[in-house]
C-alpha cells in the first residue's frame, strides 16, 4: 500500500490508525515497533483490540427523526505474516462492533473486513499475487477509494453514498508482473468484485423525498488490466496501462462496460515523499445506447510525506466516472413503492487528507478531512451527492502496549434529488460519532 492511513476499522468513512511512520516514531509509547511480531512456526503476528464507550447522535441513519444512544464499541484487529522469499503470505482480520441495547432494531452495527494476500516468487523477474478480500463498511466514500498498486482505478460498482447504506463486497483478484529488463517490467491483472447494498433502518422511508429509496441494486463486476512499468531513475518510475470492467447487475438490466488508459509517474521514496499521480481517459458503453453512455477524463494521485520523524501527512485525490443501478421513480402516488429501475453514470470526485503526530513519548494526535462529489447525468433521478468527513483523535500510553484512546468523527452527506413531484428535492445526512477507550497492542 502507497499509504496505510485509511484502512477499515471504524464504521465511519475514515479509519484513525496512526501510520508505522507514527507508531515507529512513538516506539513504546504505540507499542512495539512494527517489526516485532509475535513470532510463530516462521509468522509474526500483530494482534490488538479496542474496548471503549462510542456514542452515536444518528444511530438509525437517518436524514431525519435521528435517534442518540451511547453503546459499548469493539475493535479487534489481527495481521499474521509470513515470508520465505519464494512464498509470502499476509492474513488481516478486523472489525468494528457497536452496541446499542436500547435501539431495537439498531442496536448491533457491525463494519468489518478479512481476506489474505499469496505472493510467489519464483525467480526474481517474476511475481504471481493473489488475493481475497471480504469488505462490510458503512461509510461515505466508494469502497477501494485508497487502491493499492495493483489497482489504481475505481472498481465500477465504486459511487458516493450516505452513512444509511451498507456495503458488502467480495472480491477476488490475481497478477502477474514480469521484468524485461532492468528499467521495464509488464503487469497483468484480472479480478471480480461483487456488491450487494442494505440499510439498517429498511422501515424508515425518511431517507429520501416522498419515500423513495435509492439504495443500488446489487451487481459484479469482472475486471481486467495491463500495467507497462519503466524505471526512469533509480527514484522514479513512469508506467501506461489499459483496461476494461464488464459489470452485470442483478435486475439483468442497464449492465455496462468501462474501458481506460491512464499513464503517469510514481516513486517509492524521493528523500521524504512517496506517491504516484495519473491521469487519462474512462469511457462508458451501456447496454442501452440512449441511456447511461459517458465518457470523462480521470485523473488522481496519493502522496505520502515524512518531514519528520514524528508527522507523517498522506493526501489522495481521485476523478473517475461513477455508476450505479438504482431505483427509478415512475410517477407512483406519494408513499407507494417504486417499480422499475435505471442505470446511470456521473463525474465522482474524491480527496481525503490525514496527518498523524508524535506530540511527546507518551502522546500522539490525528486529524483528517475527506470530501467527495458525484454529479449525476440526466436521466437519473439522482442529480447530485456531496459528502464530507473529518475527525481527531488522541491517544496516551498509560504503559508499553496499553494506550488510551479519544477519538471523535462528523460525517455529512446532502443528496439532491429530480423527482416527478419535486424537482430538486434533497435530504441531508448528518451524523457525529465520539469513542473512547482503551486500546491493547501486542
Amino acid at each position: 500500500m502507497l499509504a496505510p492511513l485509511f484502512g477499515f476499522g471504524k464504521a465511519q468513512a475514515l479509519d484513525s490508525t496512526p501510520s508505522p511512520e507514527a507508531a515507529a516514531a512513538l516506539g513504546m509509547a504505540n507499542g512495539p515497533d512494527t517489526s516485532q511480531g509475535l513470532p510463530y512456526a516462521g509468522w509474526l503476528i500483530y494482534p490488538s483490540v479496542f474496548l471503549g464507550s462510542v456514542y452515536n447522535d444518528n444511530i438509525n441513519g437517518g436524514t431525519k427523526d435521528r435517534l442518540s444512544a451511547l453503546g459499548l464499541q469493539i475493535q479487534p484487529r489481527l495481521q499474521a505474516d509470513f515470508d520465505n522469499g519464494l512464498h509470502a503470505i499476509s492474513i488481516y482480520a478486523n472489525g468494528d462492533f457497536q452496541f446499542y441495547p436500547s435501539q431495537g432494531s439498531n442496536s448491533v452495527q457491525a463494519t468489518a473486513r478479512l481476506g489474505a494476500i499469496y505472493t510467489y516468487s519464483p525467480t526474481p523477474d517474476l511475481s504471481v499475487r493473489f488475493q481475497g478480500d471480504f469488505t462490510r463498511m458503512n461509510g461515505l466514500f466508494a469502497p477501494g477509494f485508497w487502491p493499492s498498486s495493483y489497482q489504481t482505478w475505481q472498481p465500477l460498482n465504486s459511487q458516493l453514498t450516505d452513512g444509511s447504506i451498507f456495503t458488502n463486497q467480495y472480491s477476488g483478484s490475481v497478477s502477474v508482473e514480469k521484468e524485461f529488463t532492468d528499467r521495464m517490467s509488464v503487469r497483468v491483472s484480472a479480478g471480480l468484485v461483487y456488491s450487494t447494498f442494505d440499510q439498517p433502518n429498511n422501515d424508515n422511508p425518511s431517507n429520501a423525498p416522498l419515500g423513495v429509496s435509492q439504495v443500488p441494486f446489487n451487481g459484479l463486476d469482472y475486471s481486467l488490466a495491463v500495467r507497462g512499468i519503466n524505471q526512469l531513475t533509480p527514484l522514479i518510475y513512469s508506467f501506461v496501462e489499459t483496461g476494461a470492467d464488464i459489470h452485470r447487475y442483478q435486475k439483468g438490466v442497464g449492465d455496462a462496460n468501462v474501458y481506460r488508459v491512464i499513464g503517469g509517474f510514481g516513486s517509492d521514496l524521493i528523500r521524504l515523499l512517496r506517491g504516484e499521480i495519473y491521469a487519462g481517459y474512462q469511457a462508458r458503453f451501456g447496454s442501452d445506447r440512449d441511456k447511461g453512455s459517458a465518457g470523462l477524463p480521470t485523473f488522481g494521485g496519493r502522496i505520502s510525506y515524512y518531514p519528520t520523524r514524528y508527522l507523517t501527512i498522506s493526501a489522495s485525490a481521485d476523478q473517475t466516472l461513477s455508476f450505479s443501478d438504482t431505483p427509478a421513480s415512475t410517477s407512483p402516488p406519494p408513499g407507494q413503492p417504486i417499480q422499475g429501475s435505471q442505470s446511470t453514470s456521473g463525474n465522482m470526485f474524491q480527496s481525503r487528507i490525514q496527518a498523524d503526530y508524535a506530540l511527546s513519548y507518551v502522546w500522539s494526535a490525528y486529524v483528517q478531512a475527506g470530501y467527495g462529489r458525484t454529479q449525476y447525468r440526466i436521466p437519473s433521478d439522482l442529480a447530485l451527492i456531496e459528502v464530507w468527513s473529518a475527525g481527531a483523535g488522541l491517544r496516551y500510553a498509560l504503559r508499553q502496549n496499553l494506550a488510551l484512546t479519544l477519538d471523535y468523527q462528523f460525517n455529512n452527506s446532502n443528496t439532491k434529488y429530480r423527482t416527478p413531484l419535486a424537482f430538486a428535492a434533497s435530504t441531508q445526512f448528518r451524523q457525529n460519532i465520539i469513542s473512547v477507550g482503551l486500546t491493547y497492542r501486542y
